[in-house]
């Protein structure tokens, strides 16, 4: 009997199916506090990158009326359950593909918005990720990455298969910098709960 593998980094088979749909449900209070902070307004073109289960997409499509959301990830078990979550609204305001941050297949100054949420840790570059970002964003576009983790030394999380790393608020601000973003700012939450959002 093969064992179910289940890896937040890369969700795969059965295993991977069902550890989204917890995360879907665990993380609404982090989606909940993160989307209070951006400016939502109708007739946004969105990116969310590692959108894993898709619930991120389906909260944005009601939080911003007539927006078309693009979703990113580059696992196949995500986006198929992404897609079939979302399904009401796919191919007209949500358009979902596999993909990696660091080559996104989308134009230059393409969107008003993009977020990461809870994916950011699995990024093996985050810096080449970061600049992705902000080529695909418009002038005075807005990124922001939602973590529930962000203090590596009070982190019990268990260890997975492949790259993993908890980031410090200070660090996301250096990096997101160190990319170009402006007007940074840092919005604490319930335990160690962060959103931090840049300005192209």
């Amino acid at each position: 009997m093969s064992e179910i593998k289940e890896n937040p980094a890369r969700p795969e088979g059965e295993g991977g199916e069902k550890m989204l749909k917890r995360m879907n449900k665990s993380h609404e209070p982090l989606r909940n506090f993160g989307f209070s902070k951006l400016p939502w307004r109708p007739d946004m073109r969105i990116l969310d990158a590692g959108c894993g289960g898709g619930a991120a997409i389906k909260e944005m499509l009601k939080r911003s009326p007539d927006s078309v959301i693009d979703g990113i990830d580059y696992t196949e078990v995500s986006v198929r359950q992404s897609e079939a979550l979302n399904k009401e609204y796919l191919g007209t305001r949500c358009h979902i593909c596999q993909a990696d941050v660091i080559r996104l297949p989308f134009s230059e100054n393409t969107f008003d918005l993009a977020t990461a949420i809870e994916t950011v840790y699995f990024w093996p570059d985050i810096k080449a990720g970061f600049r992705e970002i902000l080529r695909v964003l418009k002038p005075a576009g807005i990124f922001a990455v939602l973590n529930e983790g962000s203090d590596p030394d009070l982190c019990d999380w268990p260890s997975v298969d492949g790259f993993m790393q908890i980031y410090r608020p200070e660090e996301l601000e250096a990096c997101m910098r160190e990319a170009g973003f402006r007007e940074i700012q840092i919005y604490h939450g319930q335990g160690q709960m962060i959103c931090v959002t840049g300005k192209k």
